[in-house]
């Protein structure tokens, strides 16, 4: 035998033990899933409901257990997800992951950690009170072409959120100057509507599963969503920013990080984790309930999805003068 054909076998044989190590690692102990939001907040919920699902379905092999790390952009998070990189940790990513490094909120990006999955897209609508005088986008418009800061809208969590953004996508796209704008920062969506309700703004932009029971209560009228087509259930009657001629979507996307440096076999076990929950019924019917759009994506597309979006909210966030 040749030592070339030698060399060949041994490297073969070393190939064959790795992919054996890396499709039979799993668990062996209980999984930190970190949510970066208080209890009830949508990132806590997102990770609840994957929870439920594994827990149900028994997937994972040992008990997931959701721990709240909110705070600095979801960098308190992150941080504590760094610090567990045996794969016994995952949190969840959201668009702080490419914004969090322009506004100086953390400095944890998207290039930081490791990015397992993209689940799906969670769009924004913009609502007024019942009695309002605005009643398209185009009396918005009209509105603020005169002064750009006319008419005030309100969101939350606090300025370079995504509801922050897809409200300045949402203005940009009717020749607005978003910094002469009025973007009035709450602690929520719902501290938005009560002030909107009160008088104190005029428009609050949250996310498409907050508005329907307003809706339904008769306190507020969507004006428009920020998504590429049309919301379904309660929301199906709402127009898009598009149809009503203003050229504006934005994803508020939401997937699922784990620690810088995990090692393959970890992030092939939680690629195919995540892939059986994106195809379980009881996420699908999640998704549905929740207006959430699934938008699984893996690998290097993942990784080219983020590298666009970096550029994208920089330029954004740029323009809203929040670049630090």
């Amino acid at each position: 035998m040749t030592s070339y054909l030698r060399v060949a076998i041994i490297a073969t044989a070393m190939l064959a033990s790795f992919h054996a190590a890396a499709q039979g690692w799993k668990p062996s102990r209980p999984v930190a899933f970190i949510s970066p939001s208080s209890p009830a907040g949508s990132l806590d919920l997102t990770a609840r409901l994957m929870q439920k699902i594994w827990d149900d379905t028994r997937a994972i092999g040992v008990p997931i257990v959701v721990i709240n790390k909110p705070g600095a952009g979801n960098g308190i998070a992150w941080n504590y997800l760094n610090d567990r990189s045996d794969g016994h940790a995952i949190s969840i990513g959201n668009t702080n992951l490419v914004s969090n490094q322009v506004t100086g909120a953390h400095n944890i990006g998207h290039r930081d950690v490791t990015p397992l999955a993209l689940l799906f897209d969670d769009y924004f609508v913009l609502v007024v009170r019942a009695d309002s005088p605005l009643k398209s986008m185009a009396d918005v418009r009209d509105r603020l072409q005169a002064d750009a800061g006319a008419v005030a809208i309100g969101f939350g969590p606090g300025l370079g959120a995504g509801s922050h953004t897809g409200a300045a996508v949402a203005w940009k796209s009717m020749g607005i100057d978003v910094r002469k704008s009025r973007f009035v920062p709450y602690k929520s969506a719902g501290d938005g509507i009560i002030a909107m309700l009160a008088g104190e703004i005029e428009i609050v932009c949250g996310t498409a599963a907050n508005m329907p029971p307003y809706m339904a209560a008769g306190r507020v009228r969507a004006l428009a969503a920020i998504s590429p087509q049309r919301l379904t259930g309660p929301l199906a009657v709402v127009p898009t920013m598009k149809e009503q001629g203003f050229d504006a979507v934005f994803t508020n996307w939401r997937g699922i990080i784990g620690a810088k440096d995990m090692r393959r076999e970890h992030v092939a076990f939680w690629e195919n984790a995540l892939a059986a929950v994106n195809e379980s019924e009881a996420w699908k019917k999640e998704l549905e309930r929740n207006f959430w759009r699934r938008n699984f994506v893996t690998g290097p597309k993942l990784r080219e999805f983020l590298d666009a979006e970096a550029i994208r909210f920089r330029v954004l966030l740029t323009e809203l003068g929040l670049n630090k």
